[in-house]
């Protein structure tokens, strides 16, 4: 199911590090998953293989720095270790406390006239160019030597 081009160039880019997709089923066709398809009632019936154990620790921290400008990362426990679906619920509740913060705290800032990017906002992420909807999970980069996850996130 992964493309698989894609997952070559992931992995001669990160050579020590495993690389993770997030691979959404529609209909006939497969894509990366959207952020906020987390939120879909039967999510688990449209991830490929959501129960596979991709990471064994049992605590990992993870990197947000797309679209942000200040990035933040935050620490995840989970008995037993990651599955993908256990990594993608990580990345949608940090992306939806990243959000919901930034608009707690300094409102949205809107569109700019004429186009659909999100203007950026002042909070202490800075959230810019795009809403949480528009995010894609591209690739999800492990280190294990220091337990983290990078994000290749786009829009």
């Amino acid at each position: 199911m992964k493309d698989k081009d894609f997952a070559k160039r992931m992995q001669r880019s990160y050579l020590d590090r495993e690389t993770f997709e997030i691979i959404y089923r529609s209909e006939n066709t497969s894509m990366c998953a959207n952020v906020i398809q987390y939120e879909e009632q039967n999510i688990t019936d449209a991830i490929v293989e959501p129960y596979e154990l991709l990471i064994k620790q049992e605590t990992i921290s993870i990197k947000f720095d797309y679209p942000l400008k200040n990035e933040v990362s935050f620490e995840y426990s989970n008995e037993g270790g990651f599955t993908r679906i256990d990594i993608f619920r990580c990345i949608y509740e940090g992306y939806k406390k990243i959000y919901e913060t930034e608009r707690k705290e300094v409102g949205d800032p809107g569109i700019y006239p004429g186009l659909y990017n999100r203007k950026p906002s002042k909070g202490r992420y800075g959230i810019w160019g795009h809403y949480m909807n528009e995010l894609i999970i591209e690739g999800i980069v492990y280190d294990s030597k220091k337990k983290s996850i990078e994000l290749n996130v786009g829009s």
